[in-house]
């Protein structure tokens, strides 16, 4: 069976595509790796949605999300892609996952992005010893602990609030001279109650003992050393795309990011790409959605 279009990640951008890919009755098909509605889950609040001017539990927004693509009869499969074969114009796009192969005329690539990692010393043997970077899954299990947060952007800036309400204290460090988050956030950032920033201080290792995170070794601007207690770290660095099962099959950036047009086709006709794994996303839910929106209306045109 050859489908109208194959939707890879069912995040915003994804979900999006798939509410437009069924109102214009395409046979259309999803496949998720990990669970429906993408950072969604993750997100405790999710301040910059469209219509939504007190802000929107991430949770509700993906249940509408999902309720609003179940309308349609769109399917779902619950495996991760292993490889795009791009089709030469006569044959279809072969996605391979779940040991099939599986034919459509157009694939939209929407599997968004994973935290960047530090890169430094102890940060891999401590992954998931006191290194987390979901606030919302982790952040109750470090209620009591002095927590710090690694990262100077809106979502660093998000979760240091939300930890609040669980760290004894919360420590904000970032390299840059101030923070880069939107002023709405680093208003929150200074409002909030238990709440430290630090700027022009590096992480350079993360230290440890008896198996778990007990602190961090940072220089200040003057190259000054200095370890720093903690009981938790929340990575929050930026994100790196979701690229990896493409290898090949399509161009992409130096940061791995699918290479994409205004009508987000990527270097493949009949391949597109949505949301945070495509070149010069700005990271913003709104944003996504309206990549998977022009992505099905161009997907229809190469129909």
């Amino acid at each position: 069976m050859v489908h109208d279009v194959l939707i890879i990640g069912t995040g915003p951008a994804g979900l999006a595509a798939g509410t437009y890919a069924g109102r214009a009755a395409l046979d259309t098909l999803f496949f998720e790796a990990e669970s429906i509605g993408g950072e969604l889950v993750n997100r405790h609040e999710v301040e910059s949605f469209p219509g939504f001017p007190g802000g929107v539990a991430g949770t509700d927004l993906r249940a509408r999300l999902v309720e609003q693509v179940e309308q349609y009869e769109v399917d779902v499969e619950l495996e991760a892609v292993k490889a795009v074969e791009p089709g030469d114009g006569d044959d279809p796009h072969v996605v391979r996952a779940g040991g099939e192969a599986h034919e459509a005329e157009t694939v939209i690539v929407a599997t968004g992005s994973h935290s960047e990692r530090l890169g430094v010393d102890g940060e891999e043997e401590y992954e998931g010893r006191g290194i987390f970077h979901c606030a919302t899954c982790d952040g109750p299990l470090y209620r009591g602990e002095r927590i710090a947060v690694v990262g100077g952007g809106n979502h660093a800036a998000i979760d240091a609030v939300f930890l609040t309400d669980y760290a004894s204290e919360v420590l904000l460090l970032t390299p840059d001279a101030e923070l880069s988050a939107d002023a709405a956030f680093r208003d929150r950032v200074a409002e909030a109650d238990g709440l430290t920033v630090r700027t022009d201080v590096a992480v350079t290792e993360v230290l440890g003992s008896d198996g778990v995170v007990d602190g961090l070794a940072v220089v200040d601007a003057e190259g000054e050393p200095e370890t720093i207690e903690i009981g938790g770290l929340n990575v929050n660095v930026g994100s790196v795309p979701n690229t990896e099962f493409l290898d090949g099959a399509v161009a992409l950036d130096d940061e791995g990011a699918v290479v994409v047009g205004p009508d987000m086709e990527s270097s493949v006709e009949g391949i597109f790409a949505a949301g945070d794994v495509r070149q010069d996303s700005v990271f913003e839910i709104g944003a996504g959605v309206g990549d998977g929106i022009t992505a099905v209306e161009s997907a229809k045109e190469y129909l």
